[in-house]
């Protein structure tokens, strides 16, 4: 397995955002899922709507859950594999965008990988 595999293979949740990513809305999701001890894995991504980006985060991740963010239309997503494109599982708009929603919904995308 060459590196490129290797780091497209990391067991992780994918995190999908524009470059440069938001800081103020990453950080507090990362924090969720380090609380509850699984890993992410930031991933570069177009402008196209958050759940889409959670979608295709979804597919690509190993523990097939995923999280967009579209800082500029202020929404962001989670998403399992296996739902439906157009449902992600959770979504939160500019006024939820705050550290303790933040949070939240990192630490229920790590739930959703364990099935807690």
């Amino acid at each position: 397995m060459n590196s490129f595999e290797a780091e497209k293979e990391k067991i992780a949740v994918w995190v999908m955002a524009p470059e440069p990513m938001p800081q103020s809305i990453v950080e507090p999701i990362l924090w969720g899922l380090e609380e509850e001890g699984i890993p992410a894995d930031l991933r570069p991504a177009d402008s196209a709507p958050a759940p889409l980006l959670a979608k295709r985060a979804a597919d690509g991740s190993p523990l097939n859950v995923g999280i967009g963010i579209n800082a500029a239309d202020r929404i962001v997503a989670l998403h399992h594999r296996d739902l439906p494109a157009e449902r992600p599982l959770f979504s939160l708009v500019a006024e939820e965008l705050n550290p303790i929603s933040l949070r939240c919904l990192g630490a229920n995308a790590a739930r959703l990988v364990t099935g807690d």
